[in-house]
């Protein structure tokens, strides 16, 4: 007997992939360093690291593309991580 095979496919499964991991990039650097004079600092820096990112891709190599998209991915996913940690330090669960 034979497992049927089926053909799901994520719309954008890479952009979403994107996202989670500069959401767990910013999230556990902003918990890892949690001063309230570093958060800014630090979402800065992922997104510039996201952008440094694509444009080395771009640049250094030719199996790989730097992609706007992928630039947007993770700017909003280093968002969503400044959002869930201010919302965890509103509800004073780690203050």
């Amino acid at each position: 007997m034979r497992v049927p095979k089926y053909d799901i496919s994520i719309s954008h499964l890479d952009k979403w992939q994107h996202c989670l991991a500069y959401f767990t990039l910013s999230l556990s650097w902003l918990f890892a360093v949690y001063k309230e004079n570093k958060k800014y600092l630090i979402v800065f820096a992922c997104v510039v690291f996201g952008i440094i990112i694509e444009i080395l891709q771009h640049t250094l190599t030719n199996y790989r593309t730097g992609d706007y998209f992928d630039v947007i991915a993770n700017s909003l996913g280093v968002l969503i991580g400044l959002l869930v940690y201010n919302q965890v330090f509103k509800k004073n669960l780690l203050k």
